[in-house]
């Protein structure tokens, strides 16, 4: 393979050649993780019917199915693990509706107990001529079983369950269909039935050898490709390069005139006027930054720089810089996840999760010639024999399994990680007087170090229950162990903001698949609340705005040389629109006031310049406005795919459905937004059975609240009706803090020097607060008021470090502007939030920062 050495030592292209390198890495990866341990690749099994072939699905007939027939099919499984049951039927949309009906499909045991349950929307069935129940659970083979189809009761489309000869069917699951309650043992209902089983270990093996074959096959084949045009085609470099990207505008010219008609001219979408012109800004939008991002490099290319380090160590950076950036992206995605967890399962998972990439992401730290070594080695194949022989003895069930192969996990990536901080300790007598000196010299640090020190001890003692007070000291204390010089430390931060960036980015494809923007709330994203995803987005505009400004230390040209930076801010602040979330208001407005105010002193930048920077900035969130709106409305729709947390129960007739037209009148419109955002909140889709939306109606026509989807979460309804009852004005009779202001006098009344055992006083009505909706007033009735008052000061010496960083040295390294962005969006957050937790974003980076903050 020497061509491939000779390929790889290419000091001209080692950025290019490292990024393929990189690229097909990953996407070997992810097929082999899917095989396992996901385990997506199955062996299927399908018992499928006879009677009725794949070309005569639209011909099936019978009676009509309404409410009052009923249809008890029995089956008995022959394997165990029923993937889906698909059941052919007709269905006709008789009646054109907003909301769009459905039907149950339930599927009981021998007991007639229900073991699942779905529900299937009208217009899917009439699309696809059958209904498939994904049932994916395990079964006992010969026993019975029953299934059918319930029918609400305001049904108003034409359902048909067509039946057949159970001989003709050919099937062994079939057997006495009840029709209405008689016995029929001559005919069956229509179905195929699909078992799965996971792959043998030898299957997991064979795909393993050809997805690893396969790739590096590739991989071979796409070097020589590129070796053979560097050296064919390298006095063309400069053509090819124009003729690519006039191809690329071509492309995007033509997809642009196709959403144009698509969305605007034949309004599929669609909406009013106001919709219309949305789609039309978004789509000119979104033209003129794909020919940005295709021309700008070529008008304004980057300065290269060349290299003093040998190509194999670059090849390294690249490589752990990578690792480390998609560690910190899925660490922050888990946090995600923790937040909006549903069950203790759910908490216990996503926290061990994190501490594997946090653990990944410090390892990175080191060079792959410092951490490779017989230790790890031996530490790898202790750690992985154990986990198998702990996993295998875990009987409890899948929830139980998953915790334990994680919680392994945690231990095999912290035990590599101590060992190697072990053997990259060098302690000495000349290390010890380094150490004294820099108590005498560094005098701020100490103090702030001994707060912490001090903050810790209080937390300790009054943990009660508290595991999570570990994880919020214990992992960052490792951080101690690390040479974070000024270099590294800016390796660190700007791998820590494109982590932060990178899960927004699969949050958003996450919501862009599965949460649509309903008609009825503000945009919640992947979260269960507003709050949270007010917070989460204000933690990532912060590293968006620390980074953007970083990169404008010495440069003139924001639209230009930051084009990506400043479309990524234009960006969030887009979806923190959307939420109409004032605590991501407010904490986001401050937090780009504050560092536009430190970067114009860090950077000496004359009045006129920070003008002009405010203004590209304020135009370009709102030129991409329109293109946040009607990607969150159209996508979803496109999509098909919703999902519906629990928690958010709400009117059945309020919820998009999967199956439902992309220009339902449950999606959110531009005009109701407006409304809503400028609290003047009407619902004219609200229907007749809407109790809610009526109630938020009659209010909001006082004056007194505008709705949010949450049936008055927060507010004080006995409050709203006495106002109403004296006559009070509007202005009078509304909370501004949602009840926040009440629950910080209960938390108050509570405080004393010592902490306490739960997370909050009680409320009026006996129940316990969740939270105290503010970090400090949390924090000071946890521990105490001494912490409290410690962790103020800890607050108040992170800013102060924080600022004093980008001052004495964000000239040389601009992304030390990211520590002081983030920790101002903490101190705001935490103002109307609890944010103060590790596997909350805002509390993690606050945490993460410490250390690099009180470090000199």
């Amino acid at each position: 393979m020497e061509f491939l050495r000779d390929i790889l030592s290419d000091q001209k292209h080692v950025k290019r050649n490292a990024n393929i390198q990189i690229l097909m890495a990953t996407l070997a990866f992810i097929l082999l993780v899917r095989v396992y341990p996901m385990g997506l690749p199955q062996i299927h099994e399908i018992s499928k019917q006879q009677a009725v072939p794949e070309s005569a699905r639209e011909e099936l007939t019978g009676e009509a199915f309404t409410t009052r027939d009923k249809k008890l099919q029995t089956v008995y499984f022959t394997q165990e693990h029923l993937y889906r049951i698909v059941l052919y039927l007709n269905c006709v949309v008789t009646k054109e509706r907003t909301v769009t009906q459905t039907i149950l499909f339930r599927l009981y045991n021998d007991a007639f107990s229900c073991i699942y349950e779905e529900e299937y929307s009208c217009l899917r069935m009439a699309k696809d001529g059958y209904l498939s129940a994904s049932v994916d659970m395990d079964v006992e083979p010969e026993q019975t079983y029953y299934y059918e189809i319930l029918v609400p009761e305001e049904f108003e489309n034409y359902i048909e369950l067509p039946i057949a000869d159970r001989g003709t069917l050919g099937q062994p699951e079939n057997s006495t269909l009840y029709i209405d309650g008689i016995i029929n043992d001559e005919v069956c209902l229509i179905a195929d039935f699909d078992y799965s089983k996971p792959l043998p270990v030898w299957g997991i093996v064979l795909r393993y050898v050809l997805i690893i074959a396969v790739s590096a096959a590739l991989y071979v084949f796409v070097m020589l490709g590129l070796d053979y045009c560097d050296r064919s085609f390298s006095a063309y470099a400069g053509v090819i390069d124009r003729y690519a990207r006039v191809a690329g505008s071509v492309l995007a010219g033509a997809g642009a005139v196709f959403l144009f008609l698509f969305c605007v001219v034949w309004n599929k979408f669609g909406g009013g006027f106001w919709d219309r012109l949305f789609y039309a800004i978004a789509i000119l939008i979104a033209g003129l930054w794909t020919a940005g991002a295709l021309w700008l490099p070529f008008f304004y290319p980057k300065k290269s720089k060349r290299a003093q380090v040998p190509v194999g160590r670059q090849f390294s950076f690249r490589w752990r810089n990578y690792i480390q950036t998609v560690s910190f992206g899925l660490l922050f995605y888990a946090l995600c996840q923790y937040v909006n967890a549903q069950r203790e399962y759910d908490h216990m998972s996503n926290t061990r999760w994190m501490l594997i990439f946090l653990a990944i992401a410090f390892l990175m730290m080191f060079s792959e010639k410092q951490f490779l070594n017989i230790l790890s080695v031996i530490w790898l194949v202790v750690g992985v024999t154990g986990a198998v022989i702990y996993c295998g003895s875990i009987t409890d069930g899948e929830n139980a399994l998953m915790i334990a192969k994680l919680t392994s996990g945690v231990v095999i990536a912290w035990g590599l990680l101590i060992i190697n901080i072990l053997l990259q300790l060098r302690v000495s007598r000349d290390s010890l007087v380094s150490v004294k000196d820099m108590v005498l010299t560094h005098v701020p640090q100490v103090i702030y170090g001994v707060l912490w020190v001090i903050f810790a001890l209080f937390m300790w003692v009054y943990r009660f229950e508290k595991v999570w007070v570990f994880t919020a000291v214990l992992p960052f204390l490792t951080m101690f162990f690390f040479r974070f010089t000024p270099a590294a430390k800016g390796r660190f931060l700007k791998n820590f903001t494109n982590g932060i960036l990178l899960s927004f980015g699969l949050v958003t494809l996450f919501c862009l698949h599965h949460r649509p923007y309903h008609y009825w709330m503000r945009y919640g994203g992947m979260f269960h609340t507003v709050a949270c995803t007010g917070m989460y987005l204000a933690v990532v505009l912060g590293a968006a705005v620390g980074k953007l400004y970083g990169r404008l230390k010495d440069s003139r040209h924001m639209l230009w040389r930051c084009f990506y930076e400043l479309s990524m801010v234009a960006c969030v602040i887009g979806f923190i629109f959307l939420t109409i979330s004032r605590t991501a208001f407010m904490a986001s407005a401050v937090t780009i006031v504050m560092v536009m105010g430190l970067a114009a002193v860090a950077y000496r930048k004359t009045l006129q310049r920070v003008l002009q920077e405010l203004g590209i900035l304020v135009v370009a969130t709102v030129v991409c406005f329109p293109v946040v709106f009607s990607t969150v409305r159209m996508i979803p729709a496109i999509a098909d795919d919703p999902i519906q947390y629990e928690i958010e129960a709400e009117n059945e007739s309020n919820v998009v459905k999967k199956g439902d037209r992309i220009n339902s009148g449950l999606y959110m419109t531009v005009e109701h937004f407006f409304a809503v955002f400028f609290g003047r909140f009407h619902n004219e889709a609200a229907e007749d059975g809407d109790a809610a939306a009526r109630m938020n109606e009659e209010v909001w026509e006082q004056g007194l609240l505008a709705y949010t989807g949450n049936d008055f979460a927060g507010m004080n309804v006995g409050q709203i009706e006495n106002a109403s009852e004296n006559n009070a004005t509007p202005e009078e009779g509304r909370d501004i803090s949602n009840g926040r202001f009440e629950i910080f006098r209960d938390y108050i009344k509570e405080l004393g020097l010592k902490g306490h055992p739960r997370m909050g006083p009680l409320e009026g009505t006996g129940s316990e607060y969740a939270h105290a909706h503010n970090s400090y007033l949390q924090v000071a009735y946890n521990f105490g008021m001494i912490a409290g008052m410690v962790f103020l000061s800890i607050c108040a010496l992170a800013l102060w470090s924080a600022a004093r960083l980008v001052v004495t040295q964000g000239r040389q390294y601009g992304i030390y502007m990211v520590p002081f962005a983030l920790v101002v969006v903490f101190g705001f957050v935490s103002l109307t939030e609890w944010a103060f937790h590790p596997c909350i974003p805002a509390g993690f980076c606050f945490l993460i920062l410490q250390v690099l903050l009180m470090r000199q």
